[in-house]
This record gives C-alpha cells, structure tokens and sequence, in this order.
C-alpha cells in the first residue's frame, strides 16, 4: 500500500534564493550563520537513543538545544572538502541536532552529513537523511541534489519501502528537474504495478524519456506483470519484446539475461524446442563465470526433448560440478532418472531417482513432519537466493556489515551521535530481519512444493523401472537402432572425463551412452 509522507507545501518565501552554493557556487545554497539562543531541535527527527543502542532500558531523555558557533557549519565544510568525512560528520549531526529546521544551512547540513556517512560505508544512516530532506523539503534547492545521492543508492541493497515507496513513490513530480523526475515516474510505475492498477503504470511510464534507461525498465517491468496474468496462449507479440529487450544495452546485464532466459521459457512451453534451445544459448555470461545452475538445468530439459540425450546427460554431468553442488535442484534427478529409463539402463534409472530422495531427506521429512522449514538449510538457502526474498537478505547482511562499520567510530562520534546512530541501525535492523522472515515463509512454502513434486515424480518413476526389470525379454527381440550423434569435425577434440571440471567447457560436456533397449518382434 503506498504510504504518503509528504509535509504540507511550503510557503512562497521559502522558495526564495539564498547565498551561494557550498558545492557549485551558483546562488541558491546558504553560507554559515549562527541561530538564536535557545533554538528548538527540529521536530521531525526522532530523539537520540542512549549510546547502549537497542539493548539500553530506553532512550535518554533529550538535551536542551545550545547555542551554536556561527563557524562550525564552515569547519565541518572544510573537513568534508579536505577528505575528512570523520570529522565532518560529527560536527555537522551537531549542528543539525541543535538548529531549527527553519535554519537557512540546516538542510545543507543534513546533505553533507549523508554525504559524509555515505564515504564511511555507513550507505543506511546516509539514505536515512536523505530521505528526510526528501519529505521536510526545507531548502529547494537541496531536494534535487538529496534525490539524486537517493538514486544512486537504489543501486545497493536499501531500505525499499523508505526510499522506493515512501521517497520515490510519494513525490510531487511536478517541480523536480528531468533527470530524477524520470527515475521518480519510474518508480511510482512500479508500485502500482504491483498493486495492479496498470492503468496507471502506464501513465507514469509513457512520461519517460524514449530511449532512457528509465523506460527500458519499465518496459521490461510490463512484460513481466503480463506475462504473470497471461492466459494460456501467449501472443508471439510478447516473445519478441522480450527478445528486443534482451539486446537493449540500457538494460543490466541481469536484466538483458532475464529477459533472454524468458523467450527461451516461452518457446519451450509452446514446444518450439529449438527456439527455444537457440535463445539459452544467446543468454551471454561472464569470461570464466560458472554460470547459473538453473539455466543449465532448463537446457539440459530443452535438449532432452529434442531427443539430444547424450548433450542433456552431459549439461547434468556439468551441474555436478563443485560450483553447482549446493544448488537446490532436485528436478536433476528427475531428468537423469528418465534419460536412463529412455535408453533402458534400469539399474542406474533406479539410482538417479534414489539420489534424490537420499540427499534431501532431511528436507522432506521436516515437511511430512510440518517442522518450521525456515530452519530447513537447503530449504533456507534455496528460498533466499532469488527474488524479493534475495533483496531482502542482502540489505539485512548490508546493514549487519554497517553495523560492524559503525563501532569503528565511536570514540570519534561522541557518546550522543553513537547512540542515535546505533539506536537507528538496531531498529532498521529488527525491521528488515521482519521483513525478509515474512517473505522468507513464503518462499520457503514455493520451494518446498518443488521438492515435493519432483520426489512424487522420481516415486513413481522407480515403481515404472522396476516393473522393467521384471520384464521378460520374448522371442525374436532385437536392438533398438542406437540413437547416433554427429562425429567430431576435424577442428574438435575430445578427451575423455576424469572428473575435472573447467569453466570454460561446463557447457560443451557430452557424456556417452548406449541405449539397451530391445524392440520385440514375437507374435
């Protein structure tokens, strides 16, 4: 649900230009000056935690405001500008802690007091601040500088609501420059795509410049939310968009790959294999990457049904490599089971599909008990490694690093700045570890169904096996003709495998394989 934080507009003084600018020098940005004795603290920032963080009684009750010196705000420039952001940070959290909002340099000091957090890897307190000049908006001339250091951090694991929803998504767009009013139509693009309203998505994203990163995403963002409500027949319409989008250079490289990897999915569910095949391996890797396990793994299928057994046996001879042992793939099984049950190799058939329920039986006991399957490892780490679940562990273990970053300042912060900013990351912390277990449930539940899918299916392919087994061969049997592969032109080498795995041939394997099958002839 969008959540609206903005403040009331401000008046029309208060768009009036000021002094110089502290970073540029054009006019609009404010120079030191002193406030008056007895200035109130601003009322939008929360009260200083004691310096025990969360695990303190309470918060100390807060300090009278003093007065400040008319140069303090000029030294913490000179300290940040001369790469000192130790230094600046402390003193400007003190100028912000004991001026008015109303002060001309108080929202200069809150931008250069991110800017300073930011340089010491503290990424969550600095976005922290921004976001507040984002909804006080004291200082115009501020806002568009705080929203561009906000759109960088979109980048890094970041509190999402706070700056995707409550910044991003909640803004007046009609005063800010092109280049974040883009990035904001984007962003409110997204949110009510996810509460489905693609109406107006589609407003937002139509005022994005052409031929913007912006619009590349968004465009990528409304194939996936119709492809996800799309019946059945998928029009050939959406496969070529994807495919567009797929070589459109704005676009990240995961990004590129998704949307490769979604033309291949939708050739394969419309049985055109060999589309399909041709576009899994346009999906470009890194130089020497292992790759993805699960790409692999669909290749490996897409080749299976285009009767290629021996590549397919040789892409899952690759998926046995270190790189891709802990990856939670038990539909392998599933496949090894069927391509030896094919060329009618029982024995081996019968244990590829016990492999699989011998290495996840922890796993599928916890969920025949109803155990917390949270707890499951393999479960656990197959749920947090993709999705909204996978952004939600990274900014958790982003702000345990942070957290471990900020007990490096605590002699030069002083006891009062260290325990608001210890206060702020505790409490960012029990609300992002909240957030990644309510979408850690749900993912671990998705996960689980697959696992159990593939056990019923090797189930049933070791009762199919056995019965094979215990076939009688009839009189005037004879071989199947041998399924045969294409031999090695003269530019192709072959050696045999001993077990070593190298990452620039995990998908060149061919594993050969004789087919036993008999064809009876008997009347």
């Amino acid at each position: 649900m969008r959540t609206l934080l903005l403040s009331a507009l401000l008046s029309a003084a208060a768009f009036a230009q000021g002094p110089a600018d502290p970073v540029t020098g054009e006019p609009g940005a404010p120079k030191a000056v002193g406030v008056a004795d007895g200035g109130l603290l601003d009322a939008v920032a929360p009260a200083p935690l004691s310096a025990g963080g969360a695990g303190a009684s309470g918060p100390s009750p807060t300090p009278q405001p003093k007065k400040i010196d008319p140069k303090l705000f000029d030294e913490a420039l000179n300290d940040y500008f001369g790469n000192r952001p130790k230094d600046a940070a402390a003193k400007l959290f003190e100028y912000t802690e004991n001026v008015p909002s109303t002060d001309e340099n108080y929202a200069w000091a809150q931008f250069f007091l991110a800017r300073s957090l930011i340089e010491l890897k503290l990424n969550h307190a600095g976005a922290v601040y921004l976001a507040r000049i984002a909804r006080e908006r004291t200082n115009p001339a501020v806002l568009p500088k705080a929203l561009e250091e906000l759109q960088k951090l979109t980048d890094l694991p970041h509190d999402e609501v706070m700056i995707d929803e409550q910044v991003f998504g909640a803004l007046d767009l009609g005063f800010l420059p092109e280049e974040v009013a883009g990035y904001a139509h984007y962003q409110q693009g997204l949110v009510d795509l996810r509460v489905g309203n693609e109406r107006w998505a589609t407003t937002h994203f139509s005022k994005l410049p052409e031929g913007s990163s912006e619009a590349s995403r968004a465009r990528y963002a409304m194939l996936v939310t119709r492809l996800k409500t799309a019946k059945k027949d998928i029009p050939e319409k959406m496969i070529e968009e994807f495919g567009e989008l797929a070589k459109d250079d704005k676009l990240t490289a995961d990004a590129r790959n998704d949307s490769m990897l979604a033309v291949a999915r939708l050739r394969y569910e419309l049985k055109d294999f060999n589309g399909a095949l041709e576009a899994y391996g346009q999906v470009q890797l890194p130089p020497l990457d292992p790759g993805r396990a699960s790409l692999y793994l669909e290749e490996a299928w897409t080749r299976y049904q285009l009767g290629q057994v021996h590549a397919a046996m040789g892409i899952l001879t690759t998926l046995d490599a270190p790189s891709f042992r802990e990856e939670f793939l038990p539909d392998k099984y599933l496949l090894k089971a069927l391509i030896y049950r094919d060329l009618c190799h029982y024995l081996p058939a019968k244990r590829a599909a016990k492999e699989l329920t011998r290495k996840y039986a922890d796993s599928l006991d916890a969920i025949r008990e109803r155990y917390d399957l949270t707890e499951d490892t393999r479960l656990l780490r197959a749920a947090s490694a993709r999705g909204s679940t996978k952004r939600a562990r990274r900014f958790l273990e982003s702000l345990d690093l942070e957290g471990e970053q900020l007990g490096r300042y605590a002699g030069s912060f002083g006891d009062r700045m260290f325990g608001y900013m210890s206060g702020l990351y505790d409490l960012a912390r029990a609300e992002a570890l909240r957030v990644y277990n309510a979408r850690l449930r749900e993912s671990v539940r998705v996960e689980a169904d697959k696992l159990l899918r593939a056990a019923e299916q090797v189930r049933l392919m070791e009762y199919e096996v056995g019965l094979k087994l215990y076939e009688r061969v009839k009189k005037g049997a004879k071989l199947v003709k041998l399924i045969e592969e294409e031999p090695l032109g003269p530019h192709q080498v072959a050696f045999r495998f001993v077990d070593e795995y190298w990452n620039d041939e995990l998908r060149s394997y061919r594993f050969s394989l004789k087919s036993r099958c008999i064809e009876e002839t008997a009347r």
